[in-house]
């Protein structure tokens, strides 16, 4: 007589736990990858409103040629420690034609930070001018800037951009742009 042989047919159950355990791992990655992407996708929307807002008050600078040229543009600072309240309302020298070059420069400053303000969270602005162009820096907290868990750098590392506008805050990051009017 011979012996019935057991066959095994199917999965045990020790083969079912690792697959769902690799699938388990496999999950978290993929969601890790997609955090990721959306911390990255908001620094990429940050970058490109403070390259527009950048782009637009420098238009407004050559356009007031006269104004730069009698440096009103110069070592105009908005920074994160500033206690002043942003305008509520801008300068009353709507005309160009009837202001004087210091009043359009101090209505389309109002006007910038007022913008930089409303769409940076946390924004801060500074303007620094020679004789031939302005440098233009905006900048806006990113509290995962210094968040290595969210691939930042280590806390008390600084954007090299804010530093050379005089920002030492290791939260912000900055973007600037050079004119010449």
């Amino acid at each position: 007589m011979t012996s019935p042989t057991c066959r095994q047919s199917g999965s045990s159950l020790i083969e079912v736990l690792i697959a769902l355990g690799l699938v388990a791992v496999t999950m978290l990655g993929l969601l890790a990858m997609q955090l990721r992407t959306l911390g990255l996708q908001k620094d990429s929307l940050d970058r490109r409103a403070a390259a527009v807002l950048v782009g637009g008050f420098a238009d407004r600078v050559s356009a007031n040629f006269a104004g730069f040229r009698d440096a009103n543009y110069s070592g105009r600072a908005f920074g994160p420690a500033d206690a002043a309240p942003l305008p509520a309302a801008v300068s009353t020298c709507i005309d160009p034609d009837r202001c004087t070059p210091a009043e359009v420069a101090a209505r389309e400053w109002d006007l910038f930070r007022i913008e930089v303000r409303s769409r940076l969270p946390g924004g801060v602005a500074f303007v620094t001018s020679g004789a031939t162009d302005a440098l233009i820096t905006v900048g806006w907290s990113d509290p995962r800037r210094t968040d290595p868990a969210a691939g930042g750098e280590a806390a008390g590392s600084f954007d090299p951009v804010c530093v050379a506008a005089g920002l030492s805050n290791d939260s912000y990051r900055c973007y600037a742009a050079r004119t010449t009017p």
